[in-house]
């Protein structure tokens, strides 16, 4: 053969798999695009951020007073990306959940890029494939919430990793993990962990280098002082904290075990994917020692973290991990492709991602326009309908300005209504005094004869009540069905087909 058939050859392989790799991509965002075509109503974690948002938008000059106040910072750079979404385009659901969208979209390329240089180019596609049309990564990837970005983001750390052991040490690579290792952190306070897997590739590469640099005086010094300085300015003290600050139960550092549910969600229902990819990211080791070795210190911490640590066992926090499984699951299967098939390892790989399409297990087929988060591991989001019920109360009751109003959290009324409560109602297991807001400084109260204290001091009012083991203390919502008048219920989000979280509003009238 040769050397222009050679080119020729190279040439055509390349455009086939670019050509290949668009469709899958052109494809993921046409699913995810319809995920958030009918505006469906947002949950309260997507409801505050999108609300905070759209109040920089309306008073710009106040946006960085308005990020502090909002819960001391909670996901700034999430929320900025929002309100530039909103500037654009106006304040909507679909336009608070485009960035995701995007994001979401873009983590197909790095899956791509990430699965070649750890295997070949048909190990990419097949975990672009599986990354594209996940049931779980649609179902984030049409949410506004920052989990399907942070996916993308450990990718882009994970290929600029690579690239960084590939090559000589180039200042670009550095400051581009610099950049993308902060903007995570801005993105949301778990990313923080993500500066571990840079830390240990770090270590594994440049260790002789490490060694000398450390040796001289200045080196300790600079390494003390850069440290001191990121944490500083990420909060990361805080974070590191975590690992080890006692909880209110009296434990120290194994505070709880979610064993059971990492088991259930990783091993019986995502086991296809996790056996792969165990053995994808061993085989990988060879290839790219110091990357796979970080990104494995990540995986160990994030793991122990959410099994250990976390109280709230919300799959959403597990999602960027969930994203490197399935690169690896594509590393697998692509490197067994190319040891045993040669040539034809495209073969293997298409006859994989075949038989995930047609199975159709934890694989989405045809574009949808709602994937339910809660497929996998019930109740991790509340699937309610806040749009519709706020929309009922006000136009129920045209004179919702004079009347009182208790709800438990602020974020969805603070999204959907014109106004805040009067008060607000939460369980504690702790003190019962009560709390300030510091969003709108309208008190927290917490039993039921504060409740009825508050209740008092009101001829007329309305109390929202979630059906379900919600924030709202038990007696309360238990005397409000037995002595107050239920005015409307909502029974769920029409687009979750059946998971539904009931909303319910009673009322008082003390002529």
């Amino acid at each position: 053969m040769t050397i222009s058939d050679s080119w020729n050859c190279y040439f055509m392989k390349r455009s086939v798999v670019i050509f290949v790799l668009s469709i899958v991509v052109a494809f993921g965002l046409w699913f995810r695009l319809s995920g958030i075509s009918q505006n469906h109503s947002f949950w309260d974690d997507e409801a505050y951020t999108s609300s905070v948002a759209r109040d920089i938008v309306a008073d710009p000059k106040n946006s960085f007073g308005i990020i502090k106040t909002s819960l001391l910072g909670y996901q700034p750079l999430n929320i900025l990306i929002l309100a530039f979404s909103f500037k654009l385009f106006g304040a909507s659901e679909w336009t608070a959940r485009m960035p995701t969208v995007v994001f979401g979209t873009l983590g197909i390329i790095f899956a791509y890029l990430v699965g070649k240089k750890l295997s070949n180019d048909y190990g990419g596609l097949l975990s672009a494939f599986v990354y594209s049309f996940s049931q779980l990564n649609l179902a984030h990837a049409t949410q506004a919430k920052p989990y399907a970005s942070l996916e993308t983001l450990i990718l882009m750390i994970a290929y600029v990793m690579i690239l960084a052991e590939e090559k000589k040490p180039k200042l670009i690579h550095h400051l581009s993990l610099l950049i993308f290792l902060t903007a995570a952190a801005l993105m949301h306070r778990i990313a923080i962990m993500y500066w571990l897997a840079y830390g240990v590739f770090t270590v594994f590469h440049y260790r002789s280098e490490l060694v000398k640099f450390l040796k001289k005086p200045y080196g300790i010094i600079f390494s003390i002082a850069g440290l001191l300085f990121i944490g500083f300015c990420l909060n990361g003290f805080k974070e590191i904290g975590n690992l080890f600050l006692p909880y209110t139960n009296g434990r120290i550092f194994l505070l709880f075990n979610n064993t059971t549910y990492l088991r259930d969600l990783f091993w019986r229902q995502y086991g296809f994917v996790t056996l792969p990819a165990i053995f994808g990211l061993i085989i990988s080791l060879r290839r790219k020692k110091a990357t796979v070795a970080g990104l494995t210190a990540w995986i160990v911490l994030i793991l122990f973290m959410w099994n250990f640590r976390s109280y709230s066992r919300n799959v959403r926090y597990l999602m960027p991990f969930f994203g490197v499984l399935l690169v690896f699951f594509g590393v697998f299967w692509g490197q067994m492709a190319e040891k045993f098939f040669g040539k034809k390892a495209w073969i293997a790989c298409l006859l994989v991602a075949s038989v995930l399409y047609l199975g159709g297990y934890k694989i989405i087929r045809k574009p949808n326009v709602y994937y339910n988060p809660n497929a996998d591991f019930y109740g991790d989001v509340q699937i309610a309908d806040y749009k519709t019920m706020y929309a009922e109360i006000e136009r129920k009751f045209p004179d919702l300005d004079d009347i009182a109003l208790f709800n438990d959290i602020i974020d969805t009324e603070k999204w959907y209504l014109k106004r805040y409560s009067n008060a607000y109602f939460k369980k504690t297991t702790g003190n019962t005094a009560p709390t300030i807001n510091p969003v709108n400084k309208i008190y927290y109260y917490h039993t039921l004869s504060q409740f009825l204290a508050e209740k008092a001091k009101y001829k007329k009012g309305l109390l929202i009540v979630e059906d379900w083991e919600s924030i709202l203390p038990e007696e309360i919502k238990q005397y409000a069905k037995k002595n107050m008048k239920r005015e409307m219920r909502v029974e769920g989000l029409p687009q979750a087909k059946g998971d539904n979280w009931p909303l319910e509003v009673y009322s008082w009238n003390d002529k």
